[in-house]
């Protein structure tokens, strides 16, 4: 999945500056984090010390995604299915009209449609899936090798990025919250695998030209979702 310096580079330095927005953006992936962490009682502590503004929702309204398996095309979990291919629109109908207008959940859907359309601009898994048909004629243990080291070229890729953001975008860092989890890495050098540079740099330039925090979301998720 894009990382916390993708998701962040891809907001405004304006929508950046709303604290609760910012939250909503990190969302989806640091609650996560902090279940896999530190079970749900944790996740909560987590939310209600380190994350949680005035104006945000309470930890019961996003409890029972935190424990749900996220599953392709079943719209479960923190990105309504796979980071991969959010269901975008189930999250936003799922929204009441104030919820709509909240900072955080503006925040989170655009989490949800950053990871849409980047998926689809990279074609990532349609590359994965080219790969394993190269090799579908190796022995299971083999695939299973095979499986973990592209899956640790496409971490890799990530953390390159990472590092070309920070170079490209002097705006962009991660909060706190986020770097105490250390999750996130550099790397300086060499060949991206997965990530084409170029197409993910046209596109978080695309990105930052809307306005999630205050624009009209309905036309916003239009507009992504059909151009591509």
């Amino acid at each position: 999945m894009p990382g916390y310096y993708v998701h962040s580079a891809v907001c405004n330095p304006n929508t950046r500056k709303n604290l609760s927005f910012r939250r909503g953006v990190e969302a989806p992936d640091i609650l996560k984090k902090y279940f896999k962490l530190h079970g749900i009682a944790g996740a909560k502590e987590n939310y209600n010390t380190f994350l949680k503004t005035a104006d945000m929702p309470d930890f019961s309204n996003l409890e029972e995604r935190i424990q749900q398996k996220e599953v392709m095309g079943a719209g479960t979990g923190l990105h309504y299915g796979l980071s991969s291919k959010p269901d975008v629109m189930l999250c936003w109908n799922s929204l009441s009209p104030e919820e709509r207008n909240q900072p955080f959940y503006r925040g989170y859907i655009w989490h949800l449609l950053t990871d849409y359309k980047i998926y689809q601009v990279l074609d990532i898994d349609a590359k994965f899936a080219k790969f394993m048909e190269i090799n579908k004629g190796k022995s299971q243990e083999e695939i299973t090798e095979l499986k973990k080291q592209e899956v640790k070229k496409l971490h890799d890729d990530w953390d390159k990025t990472n590092q070309k953001i920070k170079d490209t975008y002097p705006d962009v860092s991660i909060t706190p919250e986020v770097e105490e989890l250390g999750v996130v890495q550099f790397i300086e050098e060499g060949p991206l695998f997965y990530v084409d540079w170029d197409a993910l740099k046209q596109t978080i330039d695309y990105l930052r030209s809307f306005d999630p925090l205050h624009g009209n979301m309905d036309a916003i998720i239009a507009i992504i979702m059909q151009n591509l």
